[in-house]
């Protein structure tokens, strides 16, 4: 009769066979699913993942998904391949002399001469994690070192693990500063001490196919010290990226917007205790087609303003209404792929801004069509240099005769270049129109620009530097001269560990314009930041 230890060693070997054998047979019937996908664009993903046509055995593995005539047939297994003996064997399932378990007789010693080169078994927590990695199926996984010893760590290795919901994961992050204002205005010094209380997350989807990305962020002040009028601040914006075929790919998105009016903004409202809420509601959809080399998107565009009231030091308020207004309109690209590195394109852009009320409270009709034509180039370059710069024209025609329109060149882009590891300079220049609601002014011609340098001084350290710049022109028979406004910010992101940050912040800004008082705005801020 066989010990307790004999029948405990064979009953250990045929649950370990049976398990890697039903574990073989999922991976096969998900590898072949996947092998059939290949995403938008990235052929180069479907060849690092081993769906080529050398070497893998799913080449036809469309042919092996169900249909509706044969939805009750499982789908073959991969092709088999030949041993050193001639007998055939699935590749994806370990020979019995690599399951087979040890001889409980035997010494350490012997275990360990005996030992395969590769792992005898696989639990279910290693094969999760193969699955998520990718490594099912891959003919180059990496080589490990002699030792075992990890040579490097994952990009999200240091990131908080985030909050599992179904199939999105979500990544709050929670701010808490005390920040120190001090705001010189028409000779007068103004100061505040707040608290500021700062929520944000994104939350992503792991679909097989599409996307969803929602981003939120949320920050709200409440004076500890000074009267200054408080500006809280919020936005929300979901994207949804839709892979309907090789060739076809469809965007949806929506988006809310809130912020108070600065004193400096050129619609501010002179001597009000709190300016006005700005609202603003937008919703797009998008549609690009590959032809060879060629590239077409068209997008249509709609987004809703709206004004709240301004508090007046004597108790009453100036209504905004007459500046809640619709827009919407579309854009067509057209681009060429002269390299994946370089592609030049030419745009189009056609709206119409109409307001809410027909005549503003100062008599003009303010709703207006806009035109703009540019051309420029994307540069993706991958992570050393991406982005895209383009020059073109922008009108304005505005109903009222009174008002005259509008025009700019307009220069656009969007920069990031990374020079070294661990260090991102990305710039940003933008050219816009903006409407007036003063009397005779029609608005202006804004150029924003803007560059943050950031560094990882060491492994838990970072830092960031940002400067602004902003150059209003106005335009009209009775428009004011041009302001400038000038900014700089610092910010130290030091990590505790993983969920816990110290930072602190201090940041600078100045607005000049003739005939109008300089503003002058410096902030020192502290707090703590909290990740999950």
């Amino acid at each position: 009769m066989k010990s307790n230890r004999d029948r405990k060693a064979a009953l250990a070997s045929g649950i370990a066979l049976a398990a890697i054998m039903l574990l073989a047979g999922s991976v096969s019937a998900v590898y072949a699913q996947s092998a059939s996908r290949t995403s938008l664009y990235d052929i180069t993903t479907a060849d690092i993942r081993g769906t080529t046509d050398e070497g893998t055995g799913f080449e036809n593995a469309d042919s092996y998904a169900p249909s509706a005539d044969n939805a009750a047939t499982p789908s073959p297994r991969p092709l088999l391949t030949s041993d050193d003996d001639g007998e055939d064997t699935d590749p994806l399932v370990p020979s019995y002399a690599e399951t087979v378990a040890p001889d409980p007789d035997a010494t350490p010693d012997a275990v360990a001469e005996n030992e395969p080169a590769r792992a005898t078994s696989v639990d279910a927590a290693t094969a999760r994690q193969d699955l998520e990695d990718g490594r099912y199926g891959r003919q180059n996984l990496p080589i490990s070192t002699v030792d075992g010893i990890e040579t490097g760590t994952t990009p999200d290795e240091d990131l908080a693990p985030g909050i599992r919901l179904g199939t999105f994961l979500l990544r709050p992050t929670l701010t808490e500063k005390i920040v120190h204002e001090s705001e010189s205005y028409g000779g007068a010094t103004f100061d505040r001490t707040f608290s500021e209380t700062t929520l944000e997350g994104t939350l992503e989807s792991d679909w097989s196919r599409h996307s969803l990305t929602v981003t939120g962020e949320g920050s709200y002040q409440a004076n500890i010290s000074g009267e200054e009028q408080e500006e809280p601040t919020a936005s929300v914006d979901a994207i949804l990226d839709l892979d309907l075929t090789e060739t076809l790919g469809g965007q949806l998105t929506a988006g809310y917007d809130f912020y108070r009016e600065d004193r400096t903004d050129p619609n501010a409202i002179v001597n009000a205790t709190a300016q006005a809420g700005v609202h603003t509601l937008s919703a797009s959809a998008a549609l690009t087609k590959r032809l060879g080399s060629i590239r077409g998107t068209a997008i249509a565009e709609v987004s809703k303003v709206l004004y709240g009231d301004a508090e007046l030091a004597g108790g009453g308020v100036i209504s905004g209404d007459d500046r809640d207004a619709l827009t919407t309109g579309v854009r067509g690209r057209i681009g060429y792929e002269v390299s994946p590195a370089l592609i030049p394109f030419l745009e189009a852009s056609l709206a119409r801004t109409e307001y809410d009320q027909e005549i503003d409270s100062s008599g003009f009709k303010r709703s207006s069509n806009t035109y703009g034509l540019r051309a420029g180039v994307e540069l993706p370059l991958g992570e050393k240099l991406s982005g895209e710069i383009s020059a073109g024209y922008l009108t304005r025609d505005i109903e009222d005769t009174g008002l005259e329109d509008i025009d700019a060149f307009t220069v656009d882009g969007s920069l990031q270049w990374s020079p070294m590891r661990g260090t991102t300079l990305t710039a940003n220049v933008n050219t816009a129109i903006e409407a007036s609601t003063t009397a005779g002014e029609s608005g202006s011609v804004v150029h924003l620009l803007s560059v943050e340098l950031e560094r990882q001084l060491r492994d838990t350290v970072v830092a960031r530097l940002t400067g602004t710049a902003a150059l209003r022109n106005y335009e009209g028979t009775s428009a004011p001269d041009d302001q400038t406004r000038l900014g700089i910010s610092g910010e130290l992101d030091w990590s505790l560990n993983r969920y816990l940050s110290l930072i602190a912040d201090a940041g600078y800004e100045k607005t000049t314009q003739g005939g109008v008082p300089d503003s002058d705005t410096a902030r020192i801020g502290l707090g703590l930041r909290v990740r999950r």
